[in-house]
């Protein structure tokens, strides 16, 4: 019988195993992410932070020419602050009273509306302010005068910047530790 006649083998094209494929994908992967995180820094850099820069330092708060003397003003700011990818807005309540003639920041007093006992928010009732929670009193200059604060209102540094021509008062806004004696600064 004759023989059969056998194809020659075509060699078989080599398949990529899988512990290639994986370092293919996971280093696509990590090059990925490295461009991205690149890009989101430079996006950042030109004007990403533009928008939360120009609400975290100053608020506007009011014309100059609209507070009287002597008579503490309620007034609400939204801050801004960046927590991770996104931007947080909070809203602050400050009494701004004049307290002299003039259009500088000293003829001002700001105080913070966060009570230093516990937190809560004073209230304006004639010229002293009141804290709903635990009926601490403040006169008109932040002072305690009655209940448990174990401080005065926390004050607020003022500047005066030109706004559309007119001088406009701008509160820095800074948290303080409540509850105690001393004021210090929050930091977070």
């Amino acid at each position: 019988m004759p023989k059969a006649r056998t194809q020659p083998q075509q060699p078989v094209p080599e398949q990529p195993d899988r512990r290639e494929f994986l370092r293919v994908v996971v280093h696509g992967g990590v090059l990925l992410g490295a461009t991205a995180v690149g890009g989101v820094a430079v996006w950042q850099q030109s004007g990403g932070e533009s928008i939360v820069q120009a609400v975290l330092p100053l608020a506007a708060m009011a014309s100059l020419s609209k507070l009287e003397r002597g008579a503490p003003a309620r007034f609400e700011v939204t801050l801004a602050r960046r927590d991770g990818w996104r931007v947080v807005n909070r809203s602050r309540r400050v009494y701004v009273t004049r307290v002299a003639g003039g259009e500088t920041p000293e003829s001002f007093a700001a105080f913070s509306a966060i009570c230093p006992h516990a937190g809560c928010e004073v209230e304006l009732a004639g010229k002293q302010y009141v804290c709903p929670c635990h009926q601490a009193k403040f006169d008109e200059a932040g002072a305690v005068t009655a209940g448990p604060a174990p401080r005065g209102l926390d004050p607020l540094v003022l500047t005066v910047q030109d706004r559309d021509g007119q001088p406009w008062l701008h509160v820095a806004w800074q948290d303080y530790v409540i509850g105690t004696e001393e004021r210090t600064a929050r930091t977070t």
